[in-house]
């Protein structure tokens, strides 16, 4: 080939490339989020790898996705805060117009040891939850962090009201993490509604949210009489449940172990199920290690009571 025809060559190739956009190794460079594909658009503080750095030779450490260098990462598929209306009176077991879904919901009125310790692993695995605390647990140093927690992370976490003292609203007595408040109480309509207004004005300050009309009765414990009350007050809607982890019992006192806790949610949920834990469950956080996945598996989405009222 004389160098004139080589030449000619040389130059239609190099028009060539220039018309498909072959991008040359400076304009591919790490950090430019233009040159990246939209389905893998760069994190933020992030760099992602370049084409010949996801090719690793056999036995060497790949470098991880965008979505693994994600500290925080999204709900999956879950929103929390979306709150229904006040509306009339109803009182939920379980939501089964919700869809494949279903709601992990945490008390909060007694022990909190392992509360942010659960808190982080939802936050971690971008599952949504309803919480429960009360008012006297909320002022706690243990309850604020937790309040923080929920405060700074609305997209997974809302909350409902507990009542100030955790008191038996029907029959009295009752209390935690001490029963003196309860003691010898007769539960009036009067008592209902200052239990509930009292712990919402401490649960708001401390969240930045207004737990109304979401209630739950302690213990479970409710009439209508009750329930009246509450909605005189803006509590409308009663949650109860239809799994109980039995959770707050320990071990040695003849509670459920971890395993136990998982498969028993495993094996009774179903559509718009509601399933009750504590924040302070003493074999609570191992079991979610398990049912979060195990029930994502099955193609349950973990949400909030909103979603699935929604």
């Amino acid at each position: 080939m004389t160098r004139r025809r080589l030449a000619g060559v040389v130059a239609a190739i190099t028009l060539l490339a220039a018309c498909t956009g072959t991008p040359n190794a400076t304009e591919r460079g790490v950090g430019s989020a233009s040159a990246q594909p939209s389905s893998t658009a760069a994190v933020p503080g992030t760099t992602l790898p370049t084409e010949s750095a996801s090719q690793s030779p056999a036995g060497s450490e790949s470098m991880p996705s965008s979505a693994a260098l994600t500290s925080t990462p999204a709900p999956s598929g879950c929103q929390a805060g979306n709150r229904v209306a006040v509306g009339s009176q109803q009182t939920f077991v379980k939501i089964p117009t919700a869809g494949h879904a279903m709601a992990l919901t945490l008390d909060m009125g007694g022990r909190l040891d392992p509360a942010i310790d659960i808190l982080n692993f939802l936050i971690a695995n971008g599952v949504c939850a309803t919480l429960f605390p009360t008012g006297a647990m909320a002022q706690t140093p243990q309850g604020q962090q937790v309040m923080a927690i929920v405060r700074a992370h609305p997209e997974l976490f809302e909350i409902g009201n507990h009542t100030m003292h955790h008191c038996n609203l029907v029959s009295g007595g009752g209390g935690s993490p001490t029963a003196a408040p309860c003691t010898g109480v007769n539960p009036t309509a009067a008592f209902v509604r200052t239990e509930l207004t009292d712990a919402a004005a401490i649960l708001e300050h401390f969240s930045g949210q207004p737990p109304a009309p979401y209630w739950r009765p302690p213990y479970g414990v409710v009439n209508q009489a009750v329930r009246d009350a509450a909605a005189s007050v803006g509590y409308t809607k009663t949650f109860l449940w239809d799994i109980d982890t039995i959770d707050w019992k320990p071990i040695a006192d003849g509670g459920p172990t971890a395993q136990q806790i998982a498969a028993k949610v495993m094996s009774k949920a179903v559509d718009g199920s509601i399933v009750l834990m504590h924040l302070g469950g003493y074999e609570t956080l191992a079991a979610l290690k398990m049912m979060v996945p195990g029930l994502r598996d099955r193609g349950f989405v973990l949400t909030s009571l909103s979603d699935l009222l929604n």
